[in-house]
């Protein structure tokens, strides 16, 4: 009997400690992924700062106010000097008696070697901006694809809240956590002019400053830009997809802009339709089939009630449809309509410029 007690009693203690061992084993494995990833990005993550003067529009005349200044986080996508940020750390949304200078951006690389960045061009819309220091050989960061980001894979955010680089060799500060959310949908701001959907939501801490750095994964691949933190919450931060910011980052390397003006070769007003009168569409007034959009399965008295499954209900909401949806002139999108008592969908291509008139 006290020989069974033995070999349970061993059998329990070295199941304990096999059980320690690989406790210490998945956290080594844990901190060295984490520790990894942190070292291949951190080369290509950059502080961004802005510096410009403004002077303001009064009744009086003129009246020169402080000189604004900003700092925030970028990185580096290519070793030529292309990087992408933000384009919120780049300009602000000014009132219109506002009137800027030019703005000067600089960017400091790990180590603390200071660069003039030009602006490729920035798009407010999707809230990125593409920058480029002159040179070559950079570090740059690895984009992942952010198609195959899954909830519960850990996030790490690298940049320059507060501006702490600057006391930590410029290199940047590394905050850990996981994904907590994919496709995480805001909609389009009147104030702001912003509309960022299909957001990355992380845990990861993000404070001021952060914006416009990487989101990276276990193995440094960028999969995201920090963007934005819900005000009075804690550790709900949103990122924007790297796919997405790539597409754009391509197009403002080619144009400069982001060109969203589109035709569908029609007017329109606000309609109030149903038996109870309690439905409200965009009442075609007239179509015009010598437009550059191909419009011809639509008619006069139609009336517009979704876009792609969206309900619209008004101009604003067709230009959100279409920004969120990231649809261009040639592209053919799908119209809902009441015609005659009857839903219907029908077809249309975009034509070249913006004429719906409401």
């Amino acid at each position: 009997m006290k020989i069974k007690i033995i070999f349970l009693s061993i059998y329990l203690f070295l199941g304990c400690m096999n059980d320690q061992s690989k406790n210490v084993q998945i956290s080594y494995s844990k901190s060295t992924a984490l520790s990894n990833a942190i070292e291949l990005a951190s080369p290509g993550v950059v502080g961004i700062y802005r510096s410009q003067e403004i002077v303001m529009r009064t009744w009086r005349g003129y009246r020169n106010l402080k000189p604004v200044s900003s700092n925030g986080s970028g990185f580096i996508i290519s070793e030529d000097g292309y990087i992408l940020t933000n384009a919120h750390n780049i300009k602000d949304n000014f009132r219109p008696s506002v009137i800027t200078t030019d703005i000067n951006i600089t960017v400091v690389v790990p180590g603390g070697e200071a660069y003039s960045a030009s602006i490729v061009g920035l798009d407010m819309i999707s809230d990125i901006a593409l920058l480029k220091i002159d040179g070559e050989n950079f570090d740059y960061c690895n984009l992942g694809d952010s198609d195959e980001v899954k909830v519960g894979e850990w996030a790490i955010a690298l940049g320059n809240p507060r501006n702490l680089i600057s006391n930590a060799q410029y290199q940047p500060i590394a905050s850990a956590g996981i994904v907590s959310a994919i496709n995480a949908d805001f909609s389009l701001d009147s104030q702001s002019g912003k509309l960022l959907d299909n957001m990355i939501q992380t845990d990861a801490s993000l404070n001021p400053g952060n914006s416009g750095g990487p989101l990276i994964d276990s193995n440094g691949d960028v999969i995201g830009i920090n963007t934005f933190i819900k005000a009075d919450s804690q550790n709900l931060g949103f990122a924007i997809p790297i796919n997405f910011a790539k597409k754009i980052a391509d197009e403002l390397k080619l144009k400069g802009v982001i060109d969203r003006r589109v035709s569908f070769g029609l007017s329109a007003t606000q309609y109030i339709y149903g038996k109870n009168r309690d439905q409200v569409g965009l009442f075609i007034d007239n179509v015009d089939y010598s437009d550059t959009a191909r419009n011809e399965e639509l008619f006069r008295g139609d009336i517009i009630v979704a876009v792609e499954g969206y309900k619209v209900e008004s101009l604003d909401e067709i230009k959100a449809v279409l920004i969120k949806l990231d649809f261009r002139a040639g592209d053919e999108i799908k119209l809902t309509v009441v015609r005659e008592n009857d839903l219907l969908d029908v077809s249309l291509t975009l034509g070249e410029r913006w004429k719906i008139e409401v």
